[in-house]
């Protein structure tokens, strides 16, 4: 099975038809999907109707839809909008969500975790954390201790970006116990970076895999061998590329690196 997934934020011009349409032209059978953009400007699945439709054509191109993005959990709990996002990724198939913490207050955060994964259960939909350096939880550590008291079992969402950025390297997730992580997330960069530049990097000028200075290899080695692989890419490193062409160089690289990681041959995009 390819594990590689392609995340919206790779193809960020074009709505959730067109992002699954470019997905079925590249042989990519996994794709992400945002239903709850907050304050993002991110093309997002904005309704039930639109879920449904998107689901089937999913489903007509062999498209399977795995982590919806994203649910920010802050100081005053969850919003109503996130009931009705988790309506419309369940009307559309998804079979996870991805959680950030903003609430200073862990012990009030891990309660309304608790509530948001109650949920995501009612839907049948599973729950994995992200961590990041502009949320309350920024380590991997920090992530573990923060579910391990938590309620509600959940895994841990691993961006490659996020280890180089609040961790300085892979150290904390190599030789690790990994089995806490449940999902992944796959770009490339240069080692350092200002961190005034971190936030711009993360949302809109990332680099695609293959193009940077991370360890890609050992990342993916790291990770558990079931785990989907977002392919998370925004970049501005290719100037005039359209979202297809800029889809179908993150797939070519991530599978290039896929098969440095495990002995592979590199399957064309669309094959």
């Amino acid at each position: 099975m390819d594990r590689l997934s392609l995340h919206p934020l790779t193809a960020l011009r074009s709505t959730p038809s067109e992002f699954l349409d470019i997905a079925g032209r590249l042989g990519c059978q996994t794709v992400s999907f945002f239903v709850h953009a907050g304050r993002s400007a991110c093309p997002h699945v904005d309704s039930l109707e639109q879920a449904r439709d998107l689901r089937r054509q999913a489903k007509a191109l062999g498209i399977r839809i795995c982590s919806l993005d994203v649910f920010s959990i802050g100081p005053d709990g969850l919003p109503d909008s996130f009931a009705h996002a988790l309506d419309r990724g369940a009307a559309l198939g998804g079979e996870r969500v991805t959680v950030t913490i903003g609430d200073p207050d862990l012990a009030r955060a891990r309660d309304s975790f608790d509530d948001f994964c109650a949920m995501a259960g009612e839907r049948d939909l599973a729950v994995h954390v992200e961590f990041h350096a502009f949320g309350t939880l920024n380590t991997l550590a920090a992530t573990r201790d923060f579910l391990a008291l938590a309620p509600t079992p959940a895994t841990i969402s691993a961006d490659v970006l996020h280890f180089y950025r609040n961790e300085g390297g892979l150290a904390s997730l190599l030789g690790d116990h990994t089995g806490s992580i449940g999902h992944g997330q796959l770009c490339d960069g240069p080692l350092v970076l200002p961190r005034e530049n971190w936030l711009d990097e993360a949302v809109t000028d990332r680099r695609l895999p293959g193009e940077g200075e991370f360890d890609l290899v050992a990342f993916l080695r790291a990770l558990p061998p079931t785990v989907v692989i977002d392919i998370e890419a925004p970049t501005l490193a290719h100037p005039g590329a359209s979202d297809f062409d800029m889809c179908d160089r993150a797939l070519s690289g991530a599978r290039a690196v896929m098969a440095r990681a495990f002995d592979a041959e590199p399957r064309e995009a669309g094959a």
